[in-house]
């Protein structure tokens, strides 16, 4: 008897599991707060974040983009670069601690091979640590 119900019970238990509600995966958030990839707390994450930028801008180039350029903490590409179909960057580099860097970026053709939202996205791809290879003007996850 007592072999019969201890299997009813974990019959039952199963089956509770089973129309349990499904685990999310967990949120990007820290301390309530959502991760925003384009701010730094520490003067290390920082170092870290300008070092994924120039990532960044080397890997854009080498996909054919126009070499960027610096002034002190910016990052842009020259008016006088060669015509590209490629969107012209300028890129603010965050301040040692609690900073925030910034990305815009302008098409100055009239047809572009990658969209603003596009290299914002893969920008915020590489402050967090990832890399991509260029594409067709797309940003696809590099295979490690």
């Amino acid at each position: 008897m007592k072999k019969l119900a201890l299997a009813f019970l974990t019959v039952a238990a199963l089956a509770g599991c089973a129309v349990a509600p499904p685990v999310l995966a967990p949120s990007p958030e820290v301390g309530g707060y959502a991760i925003d990839p384009l701010r730094c707390d520490t003067r290390a994450e920082c170092t870290t974040k300008v070092s994924r930028t120039l990532l960044f801008v080397f890997d854009y180039a080498a996909a054919g983009a126009p070499l960027v350029q610096r002034d002190g903490r910016l990052l842009f590409t020259p008016e006088d670069a060669p015509a590209s179909d490629w969107p012209a960057l300028r890129i603010e580099l965050a301040e040692p601690v609690n900073g925030r860097f910034s990305l815009s970026s302008e098409c100055r053709q009239e047809d572009c091979r990658t969209y603003p939202a596009a290299l914002d996205e893969a920008y915020r791809h590489y402050l967090m640590g990832n890399r991509c290879t260029w594409q067709g003007g797309l940003c696809l996850p590099a295979q490690r």
